[in-house]
């Protein structure tokens, strides 16, 4: 049986592992929102730049065999958007000569090619720069080529917002993350509250009340709700049939102390000394008899503690029968009884506990003694079909008339004979054999005594 080192909180442990799912969720989200943010404020700065661009390229005119460029007043409005960063731009002309601008503003080291757009970023000025390069190509008599414009800006507003549609992002999921804890939270709450409730009432019942709990209409609840009836509903009945057994027990127990106690009180009070001996014999008598109802009440207990624990094991009912058969004849070996045993094929290993087993075989076996005849004949035989093992036992003894057999296999029932037993005997069978799924058959014996049959399942488990 497995042991609990430390307990635990479901609602904790439920609680905790969601915290981290989420927490896994929110930095993926924020991830995403981080480049999200970026790639938004890098699409609008270089469309501004892009549209900046292209009004200053617009700007670019020959005259004569020089070029030259009017940059429009718009170009510059709309770079004062962003008036807490600096702008810095470069006119190369068809030759690749410096028109104006800032000389030093790092170009591609390659320009050829078809008129396209490309942004860049690089340095210049001790300032990280988003440059965008827009060419225009000049046809003209005394001047054709490329023309280059190279618009440059710095990166403070990028980042501020960047920043800003990051930070609402992120606020916007923590807050979002901590409204989906409180409500996780509640949630796991209303969840397990049907459990707390169940707690509750059972410890509002004491230990021997019999109520079983309300049933619920939550499905997941319901099977442990159920579970628990039927487990209450079999310790009630076997702490009914415990009281039972032990007031009958107590009664049987006192009922053979009685006697004993009134034949010593007579040995005691006997003048008489040659009487003593015959009084000593009532009383050796009566020993036995409270040793035997001591030994089968101790014996029905345990088979009925193993049958509820369902003790489960390899049993060799051959070597079982033979073992039990070797310590009843020896212990017999003074009296007038004969013994065959017959087994004319193997009989396989079954799955069963093998205690309980020798007990009741013991048990049948004793009572063919005890209550057959001084000269007895007890035949003990194996029987396998394809289906069941057959364990048979006849006695040359009176037997049990058919209207009482059902009877003697009730504890504490015996037959008005002239042998005084526990009434345990058949008991502790039927409690065994029922435990294997078997069933006993009291029949009549062809020597005219008592046939029990004890009929096991093959391959049938506890």
């Amino acid at each position: 049986m497995s042991t609990i080192d430390s307990s635990y909180s479901l609602k904790q442990r439920m609680f905790a592992r969601t915290v981290l799912l989420l927490f896994a969720v929110f930095i993926m989200l924020n991830i995403g929102a981080w480049h999200y943010a970026k790639q938004a404020a890098n699409y609008s700065y270089d469309r501004l730049l892009k549209s900046a661009s292209l009004s200053m390229l617009e700007g670019v005119h020959v005259a004569g065999k020089n070029t030259d460029i009017d940059i429009p007043y718009a170009a510059f409005e709309m770079m004062q958007l962003t008036n807490e960063d600096k702008v810095f731009y470069r006119v190369q002309g068809p030759s690749g000569g410096f028109i104006t601008g800032y000389k030093g503003l790092p170009l591609p080291k390659r320009l050829e090619g078809q008129a396209t757009t490309k942004f860049y970023d690089t340095t210049y000025l001790s300032e990280k720069i988003r440059v965008v390069l827009q060419r225009k190509r000049l046809s003209e008599a005394d001047v054709s080529g490329w023309v280059s414009v190279a618009l440059g800006q710095t990166l403070r507003a990028r980042y501020e917002m960047r920043n800003d549609i990051f930070y609402r992002s992120f606020f916007t999921l923590l807050g979002t993350m901590l409204l989906v804890l409180a409500v996780l939270w509640w949630a796991i709450n209303r969840a397990l509250e049907p459990l707390s409730l169940i707690s509750k009432n059972l410890l509002s019942q004491t230990s021997l009340s019999g109520a079983p709990l309300e049933k619920t209409a939550i499905e997941e609840v319901a099977p442990l709700v159920n579970g628990i009836n039927e487990y209450q509903s079999r310790l009630m009945a076997n702490l009914d049939a415990m009281k039972v057994f032990i007031a009958d027990a107590s009664h049987q127990i006192r009922t053979v102390q009685s006697a004993t106690q009134a034949q010593l009180d007579i040995a005691s009070q006997s003048k008489d000394v040659n009487e003593l001996p015959a009084h000593l014999d009532r009383i050796r008598e009566e020993h036995r008899r409270l040793t035997r109802l001591t030994n089968q009440l101790l014996a029905h207990a345990m088979v009925v503690h193993r049958g509820d624990t369902q003790t489960v094991g390899r049993v060799n009912l051959e070597a079982l029968v033979k073992q039990l058969l070797t310590e009843i004849v020896r212990d017999n070996v003074h009296r007038r009884i004969e013994f065959s045993y017959d087994c004319p094929d193997p009989i396989p290993i079954i799955a069963g506990d093998g205690i309980s087993l020798k007990e009741a075989l013991r048990n049948v076996f004793e009572n063919a003694i005890y209550y057959g005849p001084e000269e007895n004949q007890i035949d003990i035989r194996l029987r396998q079909t394809e289906l069941f093992i057959d364990v048979i036992v006849d006695d040359s003894g009176p037997g049990i008339p058919n209207q009482f057999r059902r009877q003697v296999m009730q504890r504490f029932q015996r037959l008005a004979t002239n042998k005084e037993g526990s009434g345990l005997g058949l008991a502790i069978v039927s409690s065994v054999v029922a435990a294997h799924r078997g069933t006993l058959f009291l029949e009549d014996s062809p020597a005219g005594g008592l046939r029990v049959r004890i009929r096991l399942n093959v391959g049938e488990s506890l």
